[in-house]
């Protein structure tokens, strides 16, 4: 592939801190509505299966159209995307509390959603462009850290601005991803001077037969149950128990906390080991942190270390998945990446519906309990048959 840095991007650890940071950004406005949940709920009355469907029209509507939009992305120049996706999507989600009308919520929910569906193939697909020579792997962890961080601390800073400001007030927060628009802009992270070869453009044919990438991304859509779920119902099943909605805030937030840094410390040491090896490692991790996790739930500080190794072992295998999806499809960068940071999810938010619809009649706990496990499960026995061979 050919690049003219001179009027693209340039290859640096700066511009990855910036892409890194504008995935923060990105990844804020994507997670402020878990802790609105319960306000929700208590506005409109909205059951858990309701809550679990409103997250999932917005999660949904963000990952599933990632997919299409890498794949073209590979071959055409969508740079343009970037910033209109990083301004749009973050400025309608601050204005969820701005309306009195459920319909009206859903829309603004759909078209943030929607909006946000850019990012990450785009992103993506310039890191590798822009990453300093066979720094990828570290650089793509660093792209993810700044993802995870923003997606950790956004209920807990919603739920302490929610403490001194009223939820319409949300709305002022729309000044980030301005200036984040504007620094994206200004580096030129949106300009793509790159073209595959037409020998090395994707097809649907090449992805249906390419058995290891299929099995990878079963295998981490199956993780994403776990995930999804603990991101859309660790709120409310706390504020069920009589635990203050600050609490449960930061119960989530060390979740996700622990997903950043299991994500940047796997990344770092990802060279060293098989990347098949590192991925189901971080699922056994998780399938016994849970275990605790799922007995205690309570807000204890047995709690917190419990659900903030589960976190690292959830999410630390995404950068080497990111990076084995890519070799395993080489030439399609944004299409590799949508799949592991857009549709894997997407498969995550759509199941995580039926745990909302179990814990209507059996209880939020026991629901968790049901479909977590048997999902971890099924995905280390799903990735085993992946083969890293042909990841060239």
């Amino acid at each position: 592939m050919e690049a003219n840095l001179k009027i693209g991007p340039k290859v640096g650890y700066f511009n990855v801190a910036l892409a890194s940071f504008a995935h923060f950004c990105g990844d804020f406005y994507c997670n402020i509505l878990p802790v609105l949940l319960p306000i929700f709920a208590l506005k409109y009355g909205f059951s858990y299966s309701q809550c679990g469907l409103l997250y999932m029209i917005f999660q949904v509507t963000a990952s599933f159209l990632q997919a299409p939009i890498g794949l073209y992305a590979d071959k055409k120049n969508l740079g343009f995307i970037l910033p209109l996706s990083i301004l749009t999507s973050g400025v309608l989600a601050s204005c969820v509390g701005l309306t009195d009308s459920p319909v009206v919520l859903v829309i603004i929910i759909f078209l943030s959603g929607l909006c946000s569906s850019g990012f990450h193939p785009i992103a993506g697909g310039i890191i590798p462009h822009i990453s300093p020579k066979d720094k990828g792997v570290l650089s793509t962890s660093i792209f993810i850290v700044g993802g995870n961080v923003g997606f950790a601390i956004a209920p807990f800073i919603t739920a302490l601005y929610l403490e001194v400001f009223e939820v319409e007030q949300l709305a002022y927060l729309a000044i980030i991803p301005i200036l984040t628009t504007v620094m994206v802009v200004i580096r030129r992270l949106h300009v793509k001077t790159w073209q595959p070869k037409p020998s090395e453009t994707l097809n649907l044919k090449i992805i249906f037969h390419n058995k290891s990438f299929l099995y990878l991304v079963a295998s981490i859509g199956l993780r994403s149950v776990c995930y999804c779920a603990l991101v859309i119902y660790i709120p409310l099943l706390f504020t069920s128990r009589g635990i203050s909605s600050v609490s449960a805030s930061a119960i989530l937030m060390t979740m996700l906390i622990g997903t950043a840094v299991g994500g940047l410390v796997i990344g770092l040491i990802a060279h060293r080991f098989r990347m098949k090896t590192l991925i189901i490692l971080s699922y056994v991790l998780t399938i016994a942190m849970m275990i605790v996790f799922l007995i205690k739930a309570d807000d204890s500080i047995l709690s917190f270390i419990c659900i903030f190794t589960a976190g690292f072992g959830l999410y630390g295998s995404t950068p080497v998945a990111i990076v084995l999806a890519q070799r395993l499809l080489p030439h399609a960068d944004s299409f590799a990446t949508s799949m592991m940071l857009g549709f894997t999810f997407g498969i995550g938010y759509i199941l995580s519906v039926f745990i909302g619809i179990l814990a209507d009649f059996v209880g939020l706990h026991e629901a968790l309990s049901i479909f977590i496990f048997p999902s971890l499960i099924l995905a280390i026995l799903t990735v085993l048959k992946v083969n890293t061979q042909k990841a060239q």
